[in-house]
């Protein structure tokens, strides 16, 4: 006998009951906590935020100071409250489309004590949004916030700053149209310019020293995004001369951040033979990398390397000269079997150098490349239980397959690289070094 037939509604997916469950959990978060203050965003916004015809696109009229600060401080509380769950919402998206109009316009006031307020607002505000600043509009913002680097009140420089990095930092795979008329913006406000002037006459009795660092990490980000900024820094003996000042003397995190300036300038053929020629900053790259300073510090200072390792001319500049000191941070970074980042940065290095041939390839048998690839490959030989034994072809095979860091496949082309260029003063190196232990893991 068939079942009767059912009227009643198919029960629900998976996929539909979780996005359901979503969206609820969504709603109530939005009850429970930000519609009291987006109300009160809104009723703020509302003195001053109007639509020129009637219709169409907002726009930011009142010039009142007391309505404009009311505006910063409304902002200021609803951005407060936001999350990550909360900036998928559409009315949180239209109320953060507002928001960039009432910017735009409270940012072009000559009220110094609204500018510092506006400022402040801007950096938490970007801060906040982080990657999900590429779903609006900003073009306008970028103009607005680099109109006022170059400002007297380091109040109102220092968190412009900030909120364009912010800007700048997810412009990075934008479309090539997104990126040419965020440069236009730039170029026409004179943007490069000021930060360069600001870091030439910065200094230490003056200035915080977070007013430096700010304005390094926004250059930095334009170097990174266009190239033709590149120019302005590299040709600048005289910022040249202050940044390597910078990097030689101020403590390690200013020097991790002109570490990272540096990498985005040689991306520029010129702007990395310019860093090369410069004797005592190859020499502080290659002691920042060393054990004593910190993991950040040496990851930025191995992957400024990893520019310079791109060619073979950065390869022979690098190496030449400095090759035994820089093959040694490389190698205490790949033995660091518990930092993985600073192990994946080590190997990457050592990948990119390795593809050359020289007198570095003795440098790193002479600090035992083998040795160190074998502990990898293990994961440390402290712990691991293959660790001063040799390993036939299946144990190896078995202990790649459980590669957690995913870092084996570095060895593996290391290993090609070492073997290709590798001669019989290499083999003799390895071979006096296992003569001088008593145990030696080996790779068979």
């Amino acid at each position: 006998m068939r079942p009767a037939f059912s009227a009643s509604k198919p029960s629900p997916s998976g996929r539909e009951k979780g996005r359901r469950k979503g969206a609820s959990a969504a709603e109530q978060l939005l009850t429970g906590q930000a519609v009291p203050l987006r109300t009160r965003l809104h009723d703020a916004l509302a003195l001053g935020l109007t639509k020129s015809d009637g219709h169409g696109a907002k726009k930011w009229q009142s010039t009142d100071a007391g309505v404009q600060s009311h505006v910063l401080k409304s902002v200021g509380a609803f951005v407060g409250c936001l999350s990550n769950e909360l900036l998928r919402l559409p009315p949180i998206k239209e109320s953060i489309s507002d928001i960039l109009v009432a910017l735009e316009g409270i940012l072009k006031t000559e009220n110094v004590s609204v500018l510092i307020q506006a400022a402040d607002v801007s950096s938490k505000f970007f801060s906040t949004l982080g990657n999900s600043v590429r779903q609006y509009s900003v073009l306008e913002m970028v103009s607005c916030l680099s109109c006022h680097l170059s400002a007297n009140q380091l109040r109102i420089a220092l968190p412009c700053a900030s909120a364009l990095t912010c800007i700048l930092n997810n412009q990075v795979t934008a479309r090539a149209s997104t990126q040419a008329e965020i440069w236009e913006a730039l170029d026409k406000t004179n943007a490069v310019a000021s930060v360069i002037s600001t870091l030439q006459n910065y200094t230490e009795d003056v200035h915080p020293l977070n007013y430096l660092t700010e304005m390094i990490s926004l250059l930095r980000s334009i170097l990174w995004i266009w190239p033709s900024s590149r120019y302005h820094v590299w040709s600048n003996h005289n910022l040249m001369a202050k940044l390597a000042h910078y990097c030689l003397t101020a403590e390690t995190t200013v020097s991790a951040k002109i570490l990272k300036l540096y990498a985005a300038l040689a991306l520029c053929g010129n702007g990395a033979m310019v860093l090369l020629k410069n004797e005592e900053l190859i020499i502080k790259t290659g002691n920042l990398m060393g054990k004593s300073h910190p993991t950040v510090t040496r990851i930025e200072a191995l992957r400024l390397c990893q520019v310079f390792l791109r060619s073979s001319r950065g390869c022979n500049w690098l190496m030449t000269a400095h090759g035994q000191p820089i093959v040694q941070g490389i190698t205490n970074a790949m033995s660091e079997i518990n930092e993985k980042t600073l192990v994946r940065e080590g190997c990457r290095t050592a990948l990119l150098a390795l593809r050359y041939s020289g007198n570095h390839h003795r440098c790193f048998w002479f600090n035992a490349i083998d040795k160190i690839l074998y502990k990898i490959l293990c994961g440390s030989c402290n712990s691991s239980s293959h660790a001063h034994q040799t390993l036939c072809h299946g144990e190896l095979f078995n202990i790649d397959s459980k590669d957690i860091m995913d870092i084996h496949p570095y060895v593996w082309d290391i290993l090609g690289y070492l073997a290709v260029h590798c001669d019989n003063e290499h083999f003799s190196l390895a071979s006096n070094r296992f003569n001088s232990e008593k145990k030696s893991p080996q790779i068979v």
